[in-house]
């Protein structure tokens, strides 16, 4: 993420616009065009950033959908719960939500894919939500996992255990199937072509922490630009963003490549705003560092994941928020219901079906009602909702 790794994503890219057939190795690379699109002018970014409210919403899953699959294929799409749980999330105050596709359900039935997420907007537009839609993650599972009907069932105590990796282009072995690239590229901009001026999206999101799947570094090396570009291509009047979490030399390409072709800019952290201490006496390194670092570049900025409780974390709604809100970063945290993702437990929980205390992520019972009612209160003030808006 360093000024630094910029010459290295621009020689990268240079390369990859200019081979044409195979480069070193057996892996053949699709190239670039030669003249790529440009991001939005800072001008135009700041502009529109002027024109937002402060966002601050949540990631988002129906209680009742374990993954992405389940939550839009059309068997077991689930309207009634995403009205009652949008209406509880603006309750919150909250007006975003960052919402992830998956290409596999477009792929096998694309009509009520896209009449699926119309209807999403709809109901979310009803609460004045707005929609940040996702197409591709690094993290998670991938083409060989993908099946449409039964999802897996959640096992207590396992964190995110179905979650689905995105773009389908890899084998049962995790080899790349560039004959499926293509197919990637129809799905992006079909949905983008649909939806290009619809003011109910807030934000498209090309990718989702890239290079977090070691196993498939070298296709989302090539397939990270080229999303951004497939997306540009419709020419959107949505602004474009990558979701980057590792400001390490292991993502460095990744992370640049990010912040160099994205409209506006968004990071993932879990730690509080400041330097902290955890239970065993390390250091908590905080979340000023990458948000002073990325608000450097001059775009306007998201946290697209934060909220992360407990000791060896501590990053909660009240030592994030406040300064997310000074300096106008949206602040976008990861869960809303305990539902089949049963992300109130941590990562790499031991201790089975243990509720844990506190919930790693998420904020509301089944029944809406808070885990932690001073949280409710807090993000009701913070966000400025009334008495009259109940």
């Amino acid at each position: 993420m360093k000024r630094q790794f910029l010459s290295l994503c621009v020689l990268l890219l240079l390369v990859m616009m200019s081979s044409c057939g195979k480069i070193e190795g057996d892996e053949i690379f699709v190239p670039l065009p030669e003249e790529p699109l440009q991001p939005w002018s800072l001008t135009k970014a700041r502009d529109w950033h002027a024109a937002q409210p402060w966002i601050v919403g949540c990631n988002f899953f129906p209680s009742t959908a374990i993954n992405q699959i389940e939550m839009w294929q059309s068997s077991t799409y689930d309207r009634e719960t995403i009205d009652r749980e949008l209406g509880w999330a603006a309750e919150l105050g909250f007006n975003t939500v960052r919402v992830f596709l998956h290409s596999f359900v477009w792929e096998k039935e694309r009509d009520s894919f896209i009449n699926n997420m119309e209807d999403f907007l709809t109901i979310a537009d009803s609460y004045d939500i707005k929609t940040m839609f996702c197409f591709f993650s690094g993290a998670g599972d991938y083409l060989s996992h993908c099946t449409l009907g039964k999802q897996l069932d959640p096992i207590p105590g396992v964190h995110n255990l179905a979650f689905m990796g995105d773009p389908t282009v890899t084998n049962d072995d995790g080899k790349a199937m560039p004959e499926r690239y293509d197919l990637m590229k129809r799905y992006v901009q079909d949905v983008v072509a649909h939806f290009r001026t619809d003011e109910r999206i807030r934000i498209w999101e090309a990718w989702n922490e890239p290079g977090t799947a070691a196993n498939r570094e070298d296709i989302t090396t090539e397939l990270l630009p080229k999303s951004i570009q497939w997306i540009r291509e419709m020419n959107p009047e949505q602004p474009i963003t990558v979701g980057i979490h590792s400001p390490d030399m292991e993502h460095a390409v990744f992370d640049e490549i990010a912040l160099t072709m994205s409209d506006i800019n968004s990071y993932h952290n879990y730690s509080g705003w400041n330097d902290a201490k955890n239970t065993y006496g390390g250091t908590i390194i905080g979340m000023k560092h990458i948000a002073l670092e990325i608000l450097a570049y001059g775009r306007p900025v998201i946290c697209s994941e934060y909220l992360a409780r407990g000791n060896d974390w501590q990053s909660t709604f009240q030592n994030t928020m406040p300064f997310m809100k000074q300096y106008k970063i949206g602040a976008i945290n990861w869960g809303l219901v305990w539902g089949k993702t049963n992300t109130v437990y941590p990562w790499g929980w031991d201790k089975g079906d243990a509720e844990p205390d506190p919930w790693f992520h998420d904020i509301l019972l089944p029944d809406g009602s808070p885990k932690y009612p001073e949280e409710k209160e807090f993000l009701r003030e913070i966000t400025g909702i009334t008495e009259s808006n109940k």
